[in-house]
């Protein structure tokens, strides 16, 4: 069984954390795994062993993504280096992740080989996070609709991976236009016989060459923010709250790996002497998940894989659900998930607008006073592997 794995990111960990895990699943399954990795290169990521991973050359979209659209540099090198590795591996599987549910700016690539292997018969299947079409607000233009459109339709299965009738009534409920609310159940009622909640794909360990910390007997703080690609102040109001807290503490805080030398430098230039041996500084660790089930309280943004490790573990939590104020789409998975960790897990949500030390800190406080949440069902955390055994069977019949 020969499948070919498309994904891409914007030197995030959430796209990269879901392939790692799907990827070590299907080579559980012992399928022969070709993985196509679209986006900047992420040295610190460790696929498993029995895959192959390639880059795909030109690469676009990186950490400034999120603040204005990509745009497509090379696409047709691209589409043909894409196109010339599917015809020489003849997939039985292609699966794309995210797209075409979102990462529209990558169609240009991908088109030629979803047209080719349309054409052969490969089953064609997408792995899809969350269940949050991006670009809704985009459908009314019927020229983009007809379009939308065609792109499902290359699609045998929808796989995604999020326990069923969990997430998407807080989907729903965050859109607040009416117009774009209809189009999305719309769409979701459209494509239910493709679409297969598979439950959450739980991160494997997969970052190397994170830094070492010491292991201290203080209640631990863990403050991360994902790939380090947003967000900034979070690192700096967190020393800041540290300071404010009322019992005695260690904060560990991870910056993210996409975190350049001059941020690194400016948030290390925050700490004061009274913080040392208390605050530590990294850009990313190799037991971020550990960590995650062992602190006291995690303040993170609202990402799948932080999200979907404290609600397995029970982990209290502070929140700050990124939300691009230059796009047009009215909410996004951040929004949304942090609603579904506030009602079922007892989460605090801070506004990352009206983010300062002393909110940080009451929040902070609020939730080290409060019992531990109770974790989710372990039923819930099976993605991976449900998917890559239903793909499986589907090639085996």
């Amino acid at each position: 069984m020969r499948i070919l794995f498309h994904f891409t990111h914007k030197q995030t960990l959430g796209h990269t954390t879901r392939s790692v895990a799907l990827a070590t699943a299907l080579c559980r399954q012992g399928v022969e795994l070709l993985v196509l990795q679209g986006g900047m290169p992420q040295p610190f990521v460790r696929f498993p062993k029995k895959c192959k991973v390639v880059d795909i050359p030109f690469p676009f979209d990186s950490r400034q993504s999120f603040q204005e659209r990509a745009v497509e540099i090379q696409a047709a090198k691209r589409g043909e280096f894409i196109l010339k590795t599917a015809a020489n591996f003849s997939p039985d599987v292609f699966i794309t992740e995210f797209f075409p549910f979102g990462r529209l700016a990558y169609a240009p690539e991908l088109l030629p080989a979803l047209r080719f292997l349309r054409k052969k018969g490969t089953k064609i299947v997408a792995s899809i996070g969350y269940p949050l079409i991006i670009d809704l607000n985009r459908l009314e233009d019927k020229r983009f609709a007809a379009f939308h459109k065609a792109l499902f339709a290359f699609y045998d299965s929808f796989f995604i991976h999020t326990p069923p009738g969990l997430e998407t009534p807080y989907f729903q409920s965050s859109i607040k236009s009416t117009g774009i609310s209809t189009a999305y159940a719309t769409i979701m009622k459209e494509l239910e016989k493709k679409i297969t909640y598979t439950g959450y794909i739980f991160p494997e360990r997969m970052i190397t060459g994170g830094t070492e910390l010491p292991t201290m007997n203080l209640p631990t703080i863990l403050v991360s923010r994902g790939g380090g690609a947003v967000y900034p102040k979070i690192i700096v109001r967190a020393i800041e709250a540290h300071r404010q807290l009322d019992k005695p503490t260690q904060m560990i805080i991870a910056c993210g790996p996409a975190t350049s030398e001059k941020e690194m430098a400016l948030f290390t230039s925050f700490l004061k002497p009274q913080d040392q041996g208390r605050i530590f500084l990294a850009t990313h660790l190799n037991d971020l998940d550990e960590r995650l089930s062992q602190c006291a309280v995690s303040v993170s943004l609202c990402g799948y894989n932080t999200s979907v490790q404290m609600m397995r573990y029970g982990t209290p939590s502070v929140i700050i659900p990124y939300q691009n104020n230059l796009s047009a789409m009215p909410t996004n998975d951040q929004i949304a998930r942090s609603r579904l960790l506030e009602e079922r897990f007892s989460a605090s949500i801070v506004s990352y607008d009206t983010l300062n030390a002393q909110s940080l800190a009451d929040a902070i406080n609020e939730q080290m006073s409060r019992p531990r949440p109770k974790p989710g069902p372990t039923a819930w955390f099976n993605g991976a592997d449900t998917t890559a055994r239903l793909i499986a069977e589907d090639i085996a019949n």
